[in-house]
């Protein structure tokens, strides 16, 4: 995934799409093609990506929407969240705007067996269209989602993770040779609160993938463990377990 790391920058939440040109029937083979590439957080579970137009689903933006299927069990939500994060990013390296739509529902709600868990709305876009500084999002203070031992080139980064009405449900603590990362809770926005602990795990996983990617940046060694927790708990609960070298 290292070659994903520059769009961290650049990538942003199209809520809002520009005047788009339709993807031509090459683009969306090319398109389709890069669901093969993105690696999963667990390989044990089954999951599967299909391209659909907006017709097929409630979504009102965009073109296409990115359907994420899979099968319900274990850190299937963290998974998803983790695989749909490099998706994000890969789409933004080809000027694709993306919308994470949380809201959406498809006309198919199992496809080869497996459960809808969310869709991600795309269409081209302008290069212009991205984001040019990042900084300028609003996100949480790097001492709000850092404890212990600072990795400042890592903690800076990895804090401009996007996630669902921007709750930024996570806390890394650094012990030592290990880096834990917790889902905590926070404000939820205009989060219904019986969603609150399905977006927010997917939220976790778009994290753990940005800092891998933050982590590979800065040649850093690790393995990751992963923690399963009864999603109707109120936290903070370890997701995973980073040892470093």
């Amino acid at each position: 995934m290292q070659d994903l790391y520059p769009y961290i920058f650049k990538r942003k939440s199209f809520h809002r799409f520009e005047p788009f040109e339709p993807l031509s029937q090459q683009e969306k083979e090319s398109l389709v093609g890069l669901f093969a590439s993105v690696a999963p957080l667990d390989a044990s579970i089954e999951t599967k990506f299909l391209l659909v137009p907006i017709e097929e689903t409630t979504c009102k933006r965009g073109e296409y929407c990115i359907m994420l299927y899979s099968e319900q069990r274990g850190t299937y939500l963290e998974n998803a969240g983790y695989m749909g994060a490099q998706l994000d990013l890969l789409l933004a390296k080809q000027n694709i705007g993306c919308c994470w739509y949380g809201v959406g529902k498809p006309m198919q709600d199992v496809c080869d067996g497996l459960r809808f868990v969310i869709m991600l709305a795309i269409a081209k876009q302008e290069p212009s269209s991205f984001r040019k500084d990042y900084t300028k999002s609003k996100r949480k203070l790097v001492g709000e989602i850092w404890k212990g031992e600072a990795m400042p080139s890592v903690a800076e980064v990895v804090r401009y993770t996007p996630s669902a009405c921007n709750t930024q449900p996570w806390l890394v603590r650094k012990e030592g040779q290990h880096l834990l990362v917790f889902r905590v809770s926070g404000k939820r926005g205009i989060m219904s609160k019986a969603l609150v602990g399905y977006y927010n795990r997917i939220d976790v996983g778009i994290f753990l993938c940005f800092l891998e990617l933050c982590l590979d940046h800065e040649r850093v060694s690790y393995t990751r463990s992963l923690v399963y927790h009864d999603p109707t708990g109120t936290g903070p609960f370890v997701c995973a377990e980073y040892t470093i070298g």
